[in-house]
């Protein structure tokens, strides 16, 4: 049956003389994705962009309405605000705004500072690496 059908799309395929040749669209494929283009450091900007000024508390992965999202919670002058970025767009697709709690800029400020905790410690780790590396008589 394949056969016949190759065939039978050869036949039609081949150009009578005096008529423009036949193009043939072939749809693109593409391979699922893999990664989100959205990180969550890009989706920490987009949502301070929003509220600037704001000191960042919570950051995960969420669904809304069936998106996958970065909720993204921010504290700012006693209101908490909860803002959700579409991780395949960057887009803000949700935001919500209430009444911070007593302790939520502090809980906020405290993560914030884990964070920075945390990445000052990968940096130590880097450079600490670095200097081996410069140490180890090698030439580059």
């Amino acid at each position: 049956m394949t056969t016949t059908l190759i065939a039978a799309a050869l036949l039609f395929a081949t150009p009578v003389p005096g008529t423009p040749a036949p193009t043939v669209s072939v749809p693109a494929t593409s391979a699922p994705a893999t990664a989100a283009p959205v990180t969550e450091a890009q989706a920490v900007e987009i949502a301070k962009a929003r509220v600037p000024g704001a000191t960042v508390g919570d950051v995960e992965r969420d669904d809304e309405h069936g998106e996958r999202t970065w909720e993204v919670e921010l504290t700012k002058g006693g209101r908490e605000h909860e803002i959700h970025v579409s991780e395949q767009t960057g887009k803000i697709v949700k935001q919500d705004t209430d009444q911070a709690d007593a302790g939520d800029e502090a809980d906020a400020r405290d993560e914030a500072d884990a964070r920075d905790d945390a990445r000052d410690e990968a940096d130590a780790r880097d450079d600490a690496s670095d200097e081996a590396d410069d140490s180890d008589g090698a030439d580059d």
